[in-house]
C-alpha cells in the first residue's frame, strides 16, 4: 500500500487486518474467495485513489503463485489512471518504484487521437500493468455517439 501511497497520493481508507492479526486461511476462505489451498493472507487494507474508485488490497502467500498476467492474457490486464499531467504522474510513479514501459505518448488509436491525447503503461513493483492516460483534446469517436468516457469534471 506505501507504493500506491507514493506513486498515486492514495490514502488508506482502513486496513482490516495486518501482519500483528492472525492470518486469514483454510478451505472456507479458499473456497469464498476462489484461492488455491494452503493460501494464506496476512493483511487487508482499501486505499483511495482521487475520486475514482478505490483499491483493495490483499497480500497473499500461496504455495502456487502465477507470474503477474501480461497484455497478451487472458482477462482484465491492467487498469487506467485518468491524469491531468501525464509527465508529472509518471515521474512520481517511477520515484516511487514503478516502471514505465515507455514515455508518455500520444494515443495511437484513431477514435482517441488528439493533439495532447497522451498514453504511458507502466508496471507496478509486484508486476501489475496498469495505464496513465490524458485526454484533454476532443477525440475522434466524439463525432460517432453521445457516450463518452468517464473522465474526472472536477
Amino acid at each position: 500500500k506505501s507504493f500506491l501511497v507514493e506513486a498515486f497520493g492514495g490514502q488508506v481508507i482502513y486496513q482490516s487486518f495486518g501482519p500483528q492479526d492472525p492470518p486469514r486461511q483454510g478451505p472456507e476462505f479458499e473456497r469464498a474467495v476462489g484461492a488455491f489451498p494452503g493460501t494464506v493472507v496476512r493483511a487487508q487494507a482499501m486505499v483511495k485513489i482521487g475520486t475514482g474508485p478505490d483499491i483493495e488490497l490483499f497480500e497473499m502467500h500461496g504455495p502456487e503463485q502465477a507470474q503477474p498476467i501480461r497484455a497478451s492474457d487472458f482477462g482484465i490486464t491492467h487498469f487506467g489512471v485518468y491524469t491531468d499531467d501525464i509527465d508529472a504522474s509518471v515521474e512520481r510513479f517511477e520515484k516511487a518504484g514503478g516502471t514505465p514501459l515507455t514515455a508518455p505518448r500520444a494515443i495511437p488509436y484513431a477514435t482517441e487521437k488528439g493533439p495532447g491525447n497522451k498514453v504511458c503503461y507502466c508496471r507496478m513493483p509486484w508486476g501489475t500493468t496498469m495505464e496513465f492516460i490524458t485526454t484533454p483534446d476532443r477525440m475522434a469517436y466524439h463525432d460517432q455517439t453521445d457516450l463518452r468516457r468517464w473522465q474526472d469534471e472536477n
